[in-house]
C-alpha cells in the first residue's frame, strides 16, 4: 500500500486530492473512496488549504488529519483547487506537497453544473443578491454586465460560468502532473457505472478494489434539471459552454455528450 507523507508527529498527511469541480460529484466520490479500509477522511471533506487558507500554514492543515493512525492514507476533496485555478500556482502547490500525489478531477455537463450551482447559491448559501431572483432572470443577464461584475447577480453569474469552463484549467493541471498522477472522471460515469468507475479509481490509487453497498445508491444534488431554464437560456449557455467542453473532453479522453432540452416537458 502506498503511504502518504508524514510529519514529525506521525500524522498522515493527504496524498489523495479530489480537486473539482463544484457541483460535479466530489462529495459522492469522496465518500466512496473513504469506504476503503486503507483510506481515511480528514476532519472535513473540503479544507481548501491551497486555495483559501494557505496563509494559515502547514501545521493548521496537518491539524485536520491529527489523531488518525499513520497506517491510513488520507484525502482532501476541495473543488476550489480546480475552480480557482487561473495560473499554475494551485496545482504546483498540490504537486509539491507530497512525494507522489494522486489527483482526481470529476466533471459534469457544464450547463447542468451551472444550474446546480445557482440552486445551491440561492437555496443553500442564500446569497442575498439571488434569494428572490428567478433562475431565467439570472441566466439571461447581459454579458457585458457579467464581465464587469457590476451587480450582485452579475458577480455570481461570472463565477458560475467560469466554474463551468474546464479546458484551460485542465491544461494547467496536465502540465503539472505526470499522467499516472492525474485521473479525470465524468459524473455520469460514476452514476451509471459506479462499480466499474470505483475499480478504475482504486487502481489509480494503487489500492485493491474494495466494494461497498453504497456504490450505486441514488445520490441527489440540490437540483440541476435542464428544463428549469427556458429554451432560449439553454441555447445561450450551450453556445457559451459546449465548445470549451468539447475540447476539454477530447483532451481528457472523455466521451463528449450534450444535455438534451425537452421542449414538451418545459412547456408542461
Amino acid at each position: 500500500m502506498q503511504r502518504a507523507s508524514e510529519n514529525d508527529n506521525q500524522t498522515p498527511l493527504p496524498d489523495i486530492f479530489i480537486v473539482g469541480v463544484m457541483k460535479g460529484g466530489t462529495t459522492v466520490l469522496h465518500d466512496y473512496i473513504c469506504t476503503h479500509p486503507h483510506i481515511c477522511a480528514g476532519s472535513q471533506k473540503e479544507i481548501h488549504y491551497f486555495s483559501l487558507y494557505y496563509h494559515k500554514g502547514p501545521e493548521w492543515y496537518a491539524g485536520h488529519f491529527e489523531n488518525i493512525d499513520p497506517k491510513y492514507r488520507t484525502i482532501d476533496a476541495s473543488p476550489t483547487y480546480f475552480d480557482a485555478t487561473n495560473t499554475a500556482l494551485l496545482p504546483r502547490l498540490v504537486r509539491h506537497y507530497t512525494k507522489d500525489p494522486r489527483v482526481i478531477l470529476i466533471t459534469r455537463d457544464p450547463i447542468q453544473r451551472a444550474i446546480s450551482q445557482f440552486v445551491h447559491l440561492q437555496k443553500i448559501a442564500k446569497a442575498p443578491a439571488l434569494v428572490n431572483l428567478d433562475i431565467d432572470e439570472f441566466f439571461s443577464q447581459k454579458l457585458d454586465d457579467v464581465f464587469r461584475q457590476n451587480t450582485g447577480p452579475a458577480y455570481y453569474l461570472n463565477q458560475v460560468l467560469n466554474f463551468s469552463l474546464y479546458q484551460q484549467k485542465y491544461i494547467v493541471y496536465r502540465q503539472q502532473f505526470e499522467p499516472q498522477q492525474l485521473l479525470v472522471l465524468d459524473n455520469d460515469e460514476l452514476r451509471s457505472q459506479p462499480r466499474k468507475t470505483m475499480e478504475k479509481v482504486f487502481t489509480f490509487l494503487n489500492e485493491d478494489y474494495f466494494h461497498d453497498e453504497q456504490f450505486g445508491e441514488e445520490k441527489y444534488s440540490n437540483g440541476s434539471a435542464i428544463n428549469q431554464i427556458s429554451k432560449d437560456n439553454f441555447d445561450r449557455l450551450a453556445e457559451l459552454l459546449y465548445p470549451d467542453y468539447k475540447i476539454f473532453c477530447q483532451q481528457a479522453g472523455l466521451e463528449y455528450k450534450q444535455a438534451q432540452y425537452d421542449v414538451e416537458r418545459s412547456a408542461a
